[in-house]
């Protein structure tokens, strides 16, 4: 997956999906969000098991399309600082 978005973009879909996502891990992969890229936007996936939140932002570019899931809390704070 190769994709080229703007900070400013991918900040506000990934606050409200990042609202939903489990704090204290009982399964760790609840504390990820799911990236897909595919027909030139990133749709952002993130669950407690309870909630499901699903945003969208459109791409600059993409390359390659495909799926991969990474810690919302770092990726929000990375896309914030």
């Amino acid at each position: 997956m190769k994709f080229s978005i703007a900070r400013n973009d991918l900040l506000k879909p990934l606050q409200v999906v990042n609202g939903v996502v489990e704090r204290r891990h009982t399964f760790p992969i609840l504390g990820n969000v799911l990236l897909r890229a595919k027909d030139g936007k990133l749709h952002l996936t993130g669950s407690d098991l309870e909630v499901e939140l699903c945003a969208e932002a459109n791409l600059e570019s993409l390359s390659d399309a495909g799926d991969i899931t990474v810690p919302a809390r770092k990726l929000f704070d990375i896309c914030r600082a």
